[in-house]
């Protein structure tokens, strides 16, 4: 499957781009999985857990009103709070952390590859959504990504 047709086929099932990714707030919120959650206009959070009232307030009953609250004011446990609006990508990231052996193991050929809808390769892609500031950092980010 390319790209186009998996991101057409996440339209399908969710109806929007941020429908996806609220839905995903809310699987994470619920699991306290982490995530590296990348930003339009700011460095990344990363290895962050969402707070879990989200969760919670689905959970308990709480309507859209009461929803779209907590995804205007999404707090991280990191310390950062953010709307939905200002999200760019989130990533799962595994409970406990990539172990070093696993990043070190990661094959960076891949980094590029095209994997993006105009033929971006994952490093541009990953540069960009964790604004990277150099090629270094670019495989910290590709490492941390493969390896999720």
């Amino acid at each position: 499957m390319n790209t186009r047709d998996a991101v057409q086929m996440l339209l399908n099932h969710f109806g929007s781009r941020e429908a996806f990714l609220g839905s995903l707030l809310v699987d994470l919120s619920m699991a306290g999985q982490p995530c590296d959650i990348t930003f339009y206009r700011r460095p990344p959070a990363i290895d962050v857990v969402v707070d879990q009232r989200i969760h919670i307030a689905l959970m308990y009953g709480a309507g859209a009103k009461k929803l779209h609250e907590l995804l205007d004011n999404v707090s991280l446990s990191n310390g950062e709070s953010c709307r939905l609006d200002e999200i760019w990508t989130i990533n799962p990231m595994p409970k406990g952390g990539i172990p070093v052996n696993e990043l070190q193991a990661v094959d960076m050929s891949h980094g590029e590859e095209q994997v993006g809808p105009n033929g971006e390769t994952l490093r541009k892609m990953i540069g960009e959504t964790y604004h990277c500031k150099n090629r270094e950092e670019e495989d910290v980010f590709i490492r941390r990504f493969l390896a999720s």
